[in-house]
C-alpha cells in the first residue's frame, strides 16, 4: 500500500462552498511548500507538527514572512571542506553507502555543527530547511544511480538561493506550531479542520527522507530510534489497515470548524476498499458533529491503480 500523499490545495478548496473558507487548521501538516497556495490566497493558517524536525520546516518556509538566509551567514556557514573529516568523529558514519557517500557524510556532519552556531532562530531554521532539500536531492539521485550535479557546498548554496524565491509575506498570519497532539487546543476558530491522513507503510529506512532528516537533526545515525520517536509523536493519528486511528481524539480537535476534510492517496487496492476501511469509519465517527459528507475520488495513475481521496464533512 503506497502512503505517498499528493496534497492538492486547489482540489480541497474547490470541494468547499465559495466564500465560506477564511482559515485552515492542520493538526498534522504536510510539507510546508504544499501549503504556499493557501498562504497566497490570504487564508489564515494554523499548521502543527508534533515532530520537531518537521515543525521547523513550517517555521522556516511557511510562517516566515519573507526573511532569507543572509549573505554573511552564507559565507560563514557554507564553506568548502578542504580535507576529509575522520569517519570515527562522524555520528552518521553508519549511513555510508546507505545512501550517502563519504564526502556527503562529511558535509552532513559539518552542516549540523555549523547550524548549531547560528544564533538567530529564523536563520538557523532556514539553514536546517536547506539541508533537508539537499538530503532529498541526494536520496533521489541515489535511487536512480545518478551522480549529484553539483558539489555539496554548491548544492547547499543553490537550495538557500531557491528559498529566496519561496518565502514571502502573506496578508494573513500563519501560525507554525510544534505541539503534542494531545495538547492542541480544542477551540480553534478555523473554517476548516484539514487532516492529510498518514497511512502506515513499511519501507527501506535508508531511503526514507523523513527518518534520515529527523535522525540527522537529532545528531545521531540510529534510524530505528528516529522511527520510534516519530511514531510516538503521531500515535493515534495514523491510519493502519489492521486498526483505525483514534477518532474521538481527532474529533475533539475540530474546534468551531464548519468543515472537516480528510485527504489521502493510495494504490494497490481498489477505491472501494478505501471507502469501506477509511472513509466510512470517519463518516460514522464524525457524524454527531458533521452529519453530511461527500467522498471525492480521483484517478492519479491508471496503470498503477493510484488514486487520491477527499472526504468532505459538513457541520450540522
Amino acid at each position: 500500500m503506497s502512503a505517498l500523499l499528493r496534497f492538492q490545495p486547489s482540489w480541497i478548496l474547490e470541494s468547499l462552498p465559495p466564500g465560506q473558507v477564511d482559515s485552515v487548521f492542520l493538526p498534522l501538516a504536510p510539507r510546508a511548500s504544499t501549503l504556499f497556495w493557501f498562504k497566497r490566497l490570504g487564508l489564515r493558517l494554523y499548521a502543527n507538527d508534533p515532530v520537531e524536525s518537521r515543525a521547523l520546516l513550517l517555521r522556516a518556509l511557511l510562517q516566515n514572512q519573507g526573511e532569507t538566509f543572509s549573505p554573511e551567514n552564507l559565507r560563514k556557514f557554507n564553506q568548502t571542506l578542504r580535507k576529509p573529516i575522520p569517519l570515527t568523529m562522524n555520528p552518521f558514519r553508519s549511513w555510508e553507502g546507505r545512501p550517502f557517500d563519504r564526502v556527503q557524510l562529511d558535509y552532513l556532519f559539518y552542516w549540523r555543527e555549523a547550524a548549531l552556531e547560528i544564533p538567530e532562530s529564523v536563520q538557523r531554521d532556514l539553514f536546517w530547511a536547506a539541508v533537508f532539500e539537499v538530503m532529498a536531492c541526494w536520496i533521489g539521485l541515489a535511487r536512480t544511480g545518478r551522480p549529484p550535479p553539483l558539489a555539496p557546498d554548491e548544492l547547499m548554496g543553490f537550495m538557500l538561493e531557491r528559498q529566496r524565491e519561496q518565502v514571502f509575506a502573506g496578508t494573513e498570519p500563519v501560525y507554525a506550531l510544534h505541539l503534542p497532539l494531545v495538547e492542541l487546543g480544542e477551540e480553534v476558530e478555523a473554517s476548516v479542520f484539514l487532516l492529510p491522513l498518514i497511512i502506515a507503510e513499511k519501507g527501506r529506512p535508508e531511503q526514507d527522507l523523513e527518518l534520515l532528516f529527523h535522525a540527522w537533526f537529532r545528531g545521531g545515525g540510529d534510524l530505528v530510534a528516529a522511527r520510534s520517536e516519530i511514531e510516538a509523536a503521531r500515535r493515534g493519528w495514523i491510519q493502519k489497515w489492521d486498526g483505525p486511528p483514534a477518532y474521538p481524539e481527532m474529533l475533539r480537535k475540530v474546534g468551531q470548524a464548519k468543515f472537516a476534510v480528510i485527504t489521502w492517496s493510495g494504490g494497490d487496492v481498489p477505491p472501494r476498499l478505501h471507502e469501506e476501511i477509511i472513509a466510512e469509519p470517519f463518516r460514522r465517527a464524525f457524524a454527531t458533529v458533521f452529519p453530511t459528507s461527500t467522498l471525492h475520488v480521483r484517478a492519479a495513475c491508471r496503470e498503477t491503480d493510484e488514486y487520491d481521496f477527499l472526504l468532505v464533512m459538513r457541520r450540522g
